[in-house]
């Protein structure tokens, strides 16, 4: 809720901007300038002590620890449970760095190639955190696509674009609001999905609305905005989540790329495709979440669990759920029989 508000606000803003400077270039230099702004409270964001545990930096970690606990008023700990614990993440990680380096049989061989080849040692050394950085990046590259493919559709879905740009940004503010209490009750995985779900069967309703009710035509679009900026906004959490403490700046990064990527493409839909279908775009952006939502659901879910410090407690958490399932399998069968 913190991080969408005010995005919510921005995209508002950009709306009433564009109302009253028309000339692009003067439009681009003042919605540009307060972004310097943003360099200065970088300077008091302390590093993650989860990264500054596993790459042994016990002393800054412990730092950290202690100005978190006076912020939020709780007691930590003595010092040398803290450092016990710290050694004992560090040594998993050590082992699992070893382990990467170990002659892997069949599939692993493959991951294993594919990775160095790739660069991209940590984000595709095993089946499992493959899996979890292929969906992650799809459901990145989907939110933005859809996300922004909205805001920059306002020729298409309205008569007034800045109105609609203004709608469009008081319409994530529900987004964003209700994801939270929502993943406090019904995790991370099923809510994910049904967001991109819900988007694709409202933008595909959009192809069959004739063009004579424009009304209706924004009030399908802008529920799409609701549901598409709450994948988005449960996607971080979520992704975040996801990914082990030794890979997760790369894991993100990754995903942010696959974001922007979306971004790079998206004005060859709405700008060049969309005049000449009109319902291209929607088709598009409803495929696209319908893959998302679908896929999302493979992922494991993360609401109350332990978050993965390596790429081997992942790799764990995916044979323990293999081992669920095959119990379940077991149980069902000897229940008709």
């Amino acid at each position: 809720i913190v991080m969408g508000l005010p995005w919510a606000l921005g995209t508002m803003l950009w709306g009433a901007l564009a109302y009253c400077i028309r000339e692009w270039r003067w439009l681009q230099a003042a919605v540009s300038f307060p972004i310097l702004l943003t360099l200065i409270p970088t300077y008091f964001i302390d590093e993650s002590p989860r990264w500054l545990i596993v790459n042994g930096h016990y002393d800054k970690a412990l730092k950290v620890l202690e100005k978190a606990s006076r912020w939020n008023k709780v007691s930590l700990p003595p010092e040398e449970d803290l450092r016990a614990l710290m050694r004992n993440i560090q040594e998993e990680s050590a082992t699992a760095a070893t382990a990467k380096e170990s002659v892997q049989e069949g599939s692993e061989k493959f991951f294993k190639k594919l990775s160095r080849f790739l660069s991209l040692p940590g984000l595709l050394s095993n089946r499992v955190i493959t899996v979890v950085t292929v969906i992650v990046c799809l459901d990145y590259f989907t939110a933005s696509l859809v996300f922004d493919g909205l805001n920059l559709s306002g020729d298409n879905y309205s008569a007034d674009p800045f109105l609609y740009i203004v709608l469009g940004g008081l319409m994530e503010v529900p987004g964003y609001t209700i994801t939270g209490p929502i993943i406090d009750r019904w995790g991370r995985r099923v809510p994910t999905a049904l967001s991109f779900i819900i988007c694709s069967i409202l933008l595909l309703t959009l192809t069959f609305i004739p063009s004579g009710l424009s009304w209706l035509v924004v009030t399908l679009a802008l529920a799409g905005k609701v549901c598409i900026s709450g994948a988005f906004q449960l996607i971080y959490v979520y992704g975040s989540e996801l990914f082990p403490t030794e890979v997760r700046l790369q894991g993100l990064g990754a995903a942010s790329v696959s974001a922007q990527l979306a971004s790079v493409i998206l004005p060859y839909i709405t700008t060049y495709l969309g005049p000449l279908v009109p319902w291209a775009p929607s088709v598009i952006f409803s495929s696209m979440s319908l893959m998302a939502g679908v896929t999302s659901m493979v992922l494991h879910e993360t609401a109350g669990e332990v978050l993965p410090d390596t790429i081997t407690d992942l790799k764990n958490i995916g044979s323990r759920r293999n081992q669920e399932k095959n119990a379940e399998s077991t149980e069902i069968e000897q229940t008709r029989f």
